[in-house]
């Protein structure tokens, strides 16, 4: 049925009773008797109309039981304007019956799992879970300060086999005593390891599919940000290759080699750097100071700074800038 053809539907009056309510009108009003007489009804479906009518605020009722017509042009605004509220509440209410709606979604559908954790204990058994639960790649960003000891059977297990470990490392790693012993374990276990003069956070991103980031650098902090959630791990990744893509690659020789003899190039003249040299300059670009880097080749910091010096002489400079752009101008970045 078209909206034109019952109109007053669109107010809660089906056909019937605007059929009884246009023969009022042309009366101006009436009784049970009259509509029993004007449509065969009997009188308790004629009480009814009238009643139905009565309560829509189209008809008066007199005491004598005589329903009397309301001029419809204020009735039926008012009636309007009754079932306008009352759809409007309707449409109010969808707000929070579409919550309940995503709710129940959200229940049936897994969700990445994103969580703060605090405490060293929990911290620690998050973090040696996801490691063990890799399978691929574990990415990590590692700066001062520490709250867990290296776990060298764990990281061993893990490279065994066939994870791709790499950790780029700020440079402040290496100012405590046995921070180069750490990482020449791990390097000497297969880590691929890489040096930056400072970090922001610190990271381990396993498989690109779950990472552990922190949300503190304080001493006595131990929250992080465990997640699971895509954009999340797209953002950590990036941030990992960008730093890897930018810091200098360390050698997995935990005491570099003595300077060998010249060695020609193809182009005759210009040698090759040693290993030590091209420690020194990866260092040098990490901002690793002189005290750390010492500790590595395992010299004193008088010595070390000697073979800095025959550096600086080999390269002609005086300084570790010099040095980069020296060893740059001959390919040995």
């Amino acid at each position: 049925m078209a909206e034109t053809e019952a109109p007053m539907a669109l107010v809660g009056l089906d056909a019937d009773t605007e059929a009884v309510y246009r023969e009022l009108l042309t009366r101006g009003g009436g009784t049970a008797d009259s509509l029993v007489t004007a449509f065969g009804l009997d009188r308790s479906q004629a009480v009814a109309q009238l009643e139905r009518l009565h309560r829509s605020g189209l008809l008066s009722r007199r005491s004598s039981g005589e329903y009397l017509t309301v001029d419809p042009r204020h009735a039926l605004s008012a009636l309007v304007e009754s079932r306008t509220r009352q759809l409007a509440a309707v449409r109010d209410a969808a707000a929070s019956l579409g919550e309940l709606f995503d709710e129940a979604r959200r229940s049936s559908i897994p969700q990445p799992d994103t969580r703060t954790i605090s405490g060293a204990e929990e911290v620690g058994d998050c973090y040696y879970r996801l490691k063990q639960a890799a399978r691929r790649e574990i990415c990590e960003l590692q700066r001062p300060p520490y709250l867990l000891a290296p776990n060298e059977p764990l990281d061993e297990a893990v490279i065994r086999r066939g994870v791709r470990v790499r950790a780029v490392y700020a440079a402040a790693s290496f100012d405590d005593d046995g921070g180069w012993q750490d990482l020449g374990s791990l390097v000497s276990r297969g880590e691929e390891a890489r040096v930056v003069p400072a970090l922001p956070v610190k990271l381990v991103l396993v498989d690109r599919s779950a990472a552990m980031v922190s949300l503190s650098l304080e001493g006595g902090s131990t929250d992080c940000l465990y997640t699971e959630a895509p954009p999340l791990i797209e953002v950590l990744s990036d941030l990992f290759d960008r730093y890897w893509a930018v810091a200098a690659r360390l050698s997995d020789a935990h005491a570099p080699s003595a300077p060998g003899p010249d060695s020609a190039g193809p182009g005759g003249g210009a040698r090759r750097p040693t290993e030590e040299e091209r420690q020194l300059l990866a260092l040098f670009a990490a901002g690793v100071k002189d005290d750390a880097i010492a500790r590595q080749f395992g010299v004193s910091t008088r010595t070390l700074r000697r073979r800095i010096q025959n550096l600086y002489a080999e390269l002609g400079t005086t300084n570790r800038f010099g040095a980069g752009v020296a060893a740059a101008r001959r390919n040995w970045l």
